[in-house]
């Protein structure tokens, strides 16, 4: 596979991954609660870098534990195989029973640094059972394809493209009608982002089995 189709397929997988509303759900509300509390701006953009940067770390440690294991037991062929087949109950498994996502329920009362880093933590752990499975053929494909050290700068590249929607959001999310009404949408639109989530998990599955079946 070439680099340029290594690359785009990674960030479209990032960007299919990050369709989900268990991350975008917890800010937008988040942000509309400390507005309300009378969190001044300053505070309120501090809260959102370090709930994303550490929402961002937590799944870039996520995928680079995979990648590790999968190089350093070699078990490429096996791990590509594994998660094509895991990727694709996966999906179904959500058409069927809906998210297993768990996201936090009590919204911090302050905007504080900590408050962001453990909100982000949080929810880049319980993302994983969520839309995972994106993530999980993308580290397979990876470990068949890359090294160890090349895989890592694609994750990186992923793992932007995972948080990509957070940033735009945050920035849309600026003022307190703005974060409520985002919050109103993605409460509306959960179950479709839900449905294309399990869609897109199912495709990648057999397009992933298809090549390595022909490969």
């Amino acid at each position: 596979m070439s680099d340029k189709v290594t690359f785009s397929l990674i960030t479209v997988n990032g960007l299919l991954d990050s369709i989900n509303p268990c991350a975008i759900g917890v800010l937008a509300a988040s942000v509309a609660i400390l507005f309300s509390l009378g969190n001044y701006r300053a505070h309120i953009l501090r809260f959102g870098c370090f709930y994303i940067l550490a929402t961002y770390v937590t799944y870039l440690l996520i995928g680079l534990g995979i990648l590790r294991a999968v190089h350093l037991f070699g078990i490429h062929n096996f791990f590509g195989w594994a998660s094509a087949i895991a990727l694709i109950l996966m999906g179904f498994w959500h058409l069927k029973k809906g998210s297993a996502c768990i996201i936090p329920k009590k919204t911090p009362k302050e905007a504080t640094i900590l408050a962001g880093i453990v909100f982000g933590v949080l929810v880049g752990i319980c993302e994983f059972p969520c839309s995972g499975g994106i993530y999980l053929a993308t580290v397979g494909l990876l470990g068949i394809e890359e090294t160890f050290w090349s895989g890592l700068l694609y994750l990186l590249w992923y793992n932007l493209m995972f948080v990509l929607p957070l940033i735009a959001l945050f920035a849309f999310a600026w003022n307190l009608t703005a974060a409520r009404a985002i919050s109103r949408l993605v409460g509306a639109f959960g179950t479709k982002a839900r449905l294309a989530s399990s869609a897109a998990m199912i495709a990648i599955g057999a397009l992933l089995l298809l090549w390595l079946i022909f490969r």
